[in-house]
């Protein structure tokens, strides 16, 4: 999964960006560790060697005003957006904030005009559902509303595979806020919540400089202050939330690995998220949840308990679900 940071100048992308990647990265893309203590949990029971958190793909897109054509090929992979507004820095972020939108909203307004002319041009039969398809797009652009909250079928969806349309993307609002000017913060949020649209807060300053300590120190620090989950954990839930996404583990003596998967899939796409290998010969799959596996203990008593199961590739995953998967090629 892909995350595409905008925002206008000065907002505090760059500094987000170093936030979640925990580090003062160089460069314009990173990879975010969503640290879960179910990893080290199961990890630890099986004496594995190594834990590797399931990961997020952050990109600071550099964009501050208006999306070309020419910057295609850095959006089309991006899943979600994270749009960056300054409460402090601004004068008016709210404005700041509908500029972006509009800066999207025109981009597929574009495409919406390119596609159509060159349907009518053609004049090839069979297209009149994806014409019909594409107007309605285009009124709920005109309109002001995104794609991702248009309540688009999937059927339209499809017809829309080999087009990039950047408000289907989901989109959350990081508002950077100083604890000595919160000007239009009020007016942003409302404005966010009236939109339906996910936002939450954050003071770049104060964890930029938190980056400076140790985990463990850091980890202390909220703890003393009562500051509860910190902006990191806090955003990787959001995120995980607006892309529907689940976690799956696979373990042994080698590796325990969590792995991101869209809510909703069977068992034989978690297989193919593994290896390739695996999705093409896949036979069965022994699956045990997290939370049962903590209560038993191990494997063999898991199995004894009922609550380890050989599933085919049609099961539903889970989230928690640790996933063991036969195969043969």
């Amino acid at each position: 999964m892909k995350i595409g940071i905008i925002g206008p100048l000065q907002s505090g992308k760059t500094t987000i960006f170093k936030i979640l990647l925990q580090s003062d990265v160089s460069g314009n893309i990173g990879v975010f560790k969503a640290v879960d203590h179910r990893v080290d949990k199961i990890a630890k029971a099986f004496s594995s060697k190594k834990t590797t958190y399931p990961e997020l793909t952050f990109v600071d897109l550099g964009v501050t005003s208006g999306f070309k054509k020419k910057d295609l090929s850095q959006l089309q992979d991006i899943d979600l957006f994270i749009c960056v507004a300054g409460a402090f820095f601004s004068q008016d972020p709210k404005k700041d904030f509908e500029s972006a939108l509009t800066d999207i909203i025109l981009f597929d307004l574009e495409v919406i005009q390119d596609r159509i002319a060159k349907l009518q041009k053609e004049k090839k039969a069979g297209t009149e559902q994806e014409l019909k398809a594409l107007e309605k797009c285009q009124t709920a652009l005109s309109d002001g509303r995104l794609l991702h909250k248009a309540g688009l079928e999937k059927e339209e969806l499809r017809l829309f595979s080999g087009l990039t349309f950047l408000s289907l993307r989901p989109l959350i609002m990081a508002i950077n806020v100083s604890d000595e000017d919160k000007r239009g913060l009020k007016a942003l949020e409302e404005y966010c919540a009236s939109k339906d649209m996910r936002f939450i807060r954050f003071s770049g300053k104060t964890e930029l400089e938190l980056l400076e300590l140790e985990p463990e120190e850091r980890e202390k620090f909220h703890k003393e202050m009562g500051l509860g989950q910190s902006f990191r954990e806090e955003m990787s839930k959001l995120v995980m939330k607006e892309l529907e996404l689940i976690t799956f583990f696979t373990t042994g003596e080698k590796e325990t690995r969590g792995w991101y998967l869209k809510s909703g899939l069977p068992a034989i796409e978690a297989a193919g998220k593994i290896h390739t290998d695996m999705k093409r010969g896949f036979i069965r799959a022994e699956i045990v949840n997290f939370e049962d596996f903590i209560k038993c203990g191990s494997m063999p008593k898991a199995r004894e308990a009922g609550v380890l199961k050989v599933e085919g590739k049609d099961y539903i995953v889970r989230d928690g679900d640790i996933i063991n998967v036969r195969f043969s090629v």
